[in-house]
C-alpha cells in the first residue's frame, strides 16, 4: 500500500469514484481504498439530473452508459382532480434527466480512476492527526495484511462507519421501499410518473433494456403491505400495480425481478471533522422515491474537488478549507434532505380531504408559472437543474 497520499478517499462507489476523478484531473494526488474487488452486477435505475449527465460527460464516461432519457414528468393523485407535467421544453433543456443502470456507473467510473482506485482494501477506522499540521492515519486491511495510510483529508463516501468528530443521526421510517422492474403495455417512451396513492407515494422510472422499453417501480408502502405484495405471484402483483396506477399505461405484460429495502434517514452532523469530510451517503442517507441521493452526492464530489483544485497543498485538509467546502454545500444538502423527507411527510396524509387538496394544489402548477420552476428547481427524481 502507499504510505502516503494527499487525498484518501474511503468508498470506491460512483461518488467516491467521480470524486477522485475529478481530483486527479487537477492533478490532486488522490487514492480510492476499496473494500470489493469487483462491481457487483446491479440493475437499479440511478435516476441522472441534467447537470449530473453534464459532469459525467465532462469524466469522459457518459457516451459509454446506456441512459434512457426522461422528457416528461407527470405528477398526479390517484383518484382526485389534478396534475401537472413537468417538460424539458419548459426547462429549456434537452432532456429533464436520464435513468441508467447502477451497475454499468460504477464500472464506468471505475475505470476512469484507474490507478488511483485500490481494491480489496478494508478501512478498519481514521485517527485524527496528532497535531494541526499533522496528517490523518487511515488504517486499513489488505490480503498482505495490516497498513496505515497518513492523509493531509480523508473523504468518506462510503454510509457506513464511525468517523472522528462526526456524528451520524438516523431514523427508520416506518414503511418499505418495494422495488420492482417490470413492463407495461402502452407506456410511452421518454416519460416518467410521480403518483400519490392511498397507500403512499409511487416513482415509475423509465429504462431501457435491449432496445425494449422497460420501467422501475419505487413504492412506498408499510411493511406489512409490502409483505404482501412480495408473496403475490406476477399476475396478481401486475394487477395490484395497475390499480394503483391506473389506465393510462396499460397492462403490466412482464415482472422481471422485485425487492423490497428499508429506508432511513440518515444525516451527518457536522459534516466535516479534523481533516475530514463526509459526502454522499456518508453525508445524507435518503429515501429512494424522489430520486435525490446520487444526484446531491455528486454535487458533492464536485464542489470539494472545485475547493482541493483551488488549494494549495499546504492547505488540503485545512480547518478553513474545509469550512469553506461546508458553506458552500448547506444549503443544497438541506434542501435535499427537507425536499425528500418533506415529500414523505405530505404523502402519509392520507384523509380524503388532504388527498384532494394535493390533487388541487398539482393542478395549480399549471397556472402558477414560479412554482412550477421550483418544482422544476428541485424536482421529482432528482432532476435538480
Amino acid at each position: 500500500m502507499i504510505p502516503s497520499v494527499d487525498v484518501a478517499i474511503v468508498g470506491g462507489g460512483p461518488v467516491g469514484c467521480a470524486c477522485a476523478a475529478l481530483l486527479a484531473r487537477a492533478g490532486v494526488d488522490v487514492a480510492v481504498l476499496e473494500a470489493s474487488t469487483a462491481v457487483t452486477p446491479d440493475p437499479r435505475a440511478l435516476a441522472i439530473a441534467w447537470s449530473s449527465r453534464q459532469t459525467l460527460a465532462d469524466l469522459g464516461v457518459w457516451e459509454s452508459l446506456t441512459a434512457t432519457p426522461m422528457l416528461h414528468v407527470h405528477v398526479s393523485e390517484a383518484g382526485r382532480p389534478g396534475s401537472t407535467t413537468l417538460d424539458a421544453t419548459t426547462a429549456g433543456l434537452p432532456a429533464l434527466g436520464f435513468t441508467v443502470r447502477y451497475s454499468d456507473l460504477a464500472v464506468a467510473l471505475r475505470e476512469v480512476v484507474g490507478a488511483a482506485l485500490h481494491t480489496g482494501v478494508r478501512v478498519t477506522g481514521v485517527d485524527a492527526p496528532v497535531a494541526a499540521d499533522a496528517p490523518a492515519t487511515v488504517h486499513v486491511e489488505t490480503a498482505e495484511g495490516a497498513a496505515d495510510i497518513a492523509a493531509r483529508l480523508v473523504v468518506v463516501a462510503d454510509g457506513q462507519g464511525d468517523w472522528p468528530g462526526i456524528r451520524r443521526r438516523a431514523r427508520e421510517y416506518p414503511h418499505e421501499a418495494l422495488l420492482v422492474d417490470l413492463r407495461f403495455e402502452h407506456a410511452p417512451a421518454g416519460w416518467a410518473w410521480e403518483r400519490f396513492t392511498p397507500e403512499g407515494p409511487m416513482a415509475i422510472l423509465p429504462r431501457a433494456v435491449d432496445g425494449t422499453l422497460c420501467h422501475t417501480l419505487v413504492w412506498s408502502l408499510p411493511p406489512q403491505r409490502v409483505e404482501a405484495l412480495m408473496a403475490l405471484d406476477d399476475a396478481a402483483l401486475g394487477d395490484a400495480i395497475c390499480a394503483a396506477v391506473g389506465p393510462r399505461l396499460g397492462r403490466v405484460l412482464q415482472i422481471d425481478a422485485r425487492a423490497k429495502r428499508r429506508t432511513t434517514l440518515a444525516v451527518a452532523r457536522p459534516r466535516t471533522g479534523p481533516r475530514l469530510v463526509v459526502i454522499g451517503n456518508a453525508a445524507q442517507t435518503l429515501h429512494p422515491i424522489a430520486g435525490q441521493g446520487f444526484n446531491l452526492g455528486l454535487r458533492d464530489a464536485a464542489a470539494l474537488a472545485a475547493q482541493l483544485s483551488d488549494a494549495a497543498q499546504g492547505e488540503i485538509g485545512s480547518p478553513a478549507m474545509l469550512a469553506a467546502y461546508a458553506r458552500s454545500r448547506r444549503g443544497d444538502q438541506w434542501g435535499g434532505v427537507a425536499y425528500t423527507d418533506g415529500l414523505l411527510r405530505i404523502a402519509s396524509l392520507r384523509s380524503g380531504a388532504v388527498r384532494t387538496l394535493r390533487g388541487l394544489g398539482l393542478a395549480a402548477l399549471d397556472i402558477v408559472p414560479g412554482a412550477r420552476r421550483a418544482l422544476l428547481a428541485r424536482s421529482v427524481f432528482g432532476l435538480h437543474l
